[in-house]
């Protein structure tokens, strides 16, 4: 069985390009209301995978969850289960109860293989989540930097959060050097969203194609992917976003909560090449995480269809 249906804010953007009918016609071969075994394999043989969950506040939350092969599982195509351990006191995990939406992205930077699932907690028990998957479906490798797993099985750091209202000039050598971040986006109750909203997903580009305009604010291009615009969908109906950048090298992770703009003024697009349009986040919380990540990436090569920033 598919699921064909998108809320106002996909539909808006879809409908902006052009892609309304085509995506119709796709989505009877890209989403379903469970996960193809191709999925459910893919899954099983990963590392890492990033949740999106939002917390009882109702700030959205990008975690990425490590742990060997098999430590994703599924045991019928409509369940996906998750080793998490102990994480007690981590906020994107405070109030998770039975029956939460999340979403969930499968990501593979050594061959940029992605898969995105949207589903409901159906259980919780000594560690472990498991998720009824409500939408499945495949994503492409456009703007996915290529890295190979250089260390693995590293104990995070005992450090204490470093928590704060703005960027520091170290969080924002770490932004202006990325090439790869990933963002938690949702939508309220009643949007029409099949999958109640939650979503997280990777955004990429070369080096340097997120702009620090200040140390709470920060610019991003839009460049052409699926055309589903699951996140921006969402963002057009709800600004509260959740963005992770990790430092691939010395396992750092940035946290940043804020509200999100699409900005579909030409001209200030035409001044990040490729871009469709802006993301533009105005940041109300940073946390930063050091060497929280229990592996290190080596860096291959940067996509060949991400746009070139050399000669802007």
């Amino acid at each position: 069985m598919t699921v064909k249906h998108f809320h106002e804010g996909e539909l808006r953007l879809q409908n902006q390009v052009g892609m309304r009918e085509k995506i119709d016609v796709l989505t009877k071969h890209l989403m379903w209301d469970h996960m193809p075994d191709q999925h459910r394999e893919f899954f099983e043989g990963l590392e890492y995978i990033f949740l999106g969950t939002v917390d009882q506040a109702g700030l959205p939350h990008a975690t990425i969850l490590i742990g060997p092969q098999g430590f994703a599982s599924s045991p019928d195509p409509k369940t996906l289960t998750i080793r998490t351990d102990d994480r007690t006191g981590l906020p994107a995990f405070d109030g998770l109860a039975i029956g939460q939406p999340v979403g969930v992205l499968g990501l593979d930077l050594s061959n940029r293989r992605r898969n995105r699932m949207h589903g409901r907690v159906s259980a919780i028990d000594n560690g472990q989540i498991s998720v009824t998957v409500v939408q499945s479906y495949g994503n492409c490798p456009k703007y996915i930097s290529l890295r190979d797993i250089s260390v693995r099985n590293l104990a995070p750091a005992p450090s204490t959060p470093e928590a704060r209202a703005s960027l520091s000039a170290e969080d924002i050598d770490l932004i202006v050097g990325a090439d790869t971040f990933f963002i938690a986006s949702y939508v309220q109750d009643g949007s029409g969203a099949p999958y109640e909203g939650v979503d997280v997903n990777h955004r990429g580009g070369q080096r340097g194609f997120v702009s620090v305009d200040s140390a709470t604010q920060i610019t991003i291009p839009d460049y052409r992917g699926n055309d589903l615009y699951n996140t921006f969908g969402n963002l057009l109906l709800n600004p509260d976003a959740a963005l992770l950048f990790i430092d691939f090298e010395t396992g750092d992770q940035l946290h940043m909560h804020g509200t999100a703009a699409l900005i579909e003024d030409s001209n200030a697009a035409a001044a990040h090449p490729g871009a469709l349009r802006l993301l533009q986040v105005t940041i109300t919380s940073v946390t930063r995480r050091k060497a929280a990540t229990g592996l290190r990436w080596q860096f291959i090569e940067t996509s060949p269809v991400s746009p070139d920033l050399s000669q802007h």
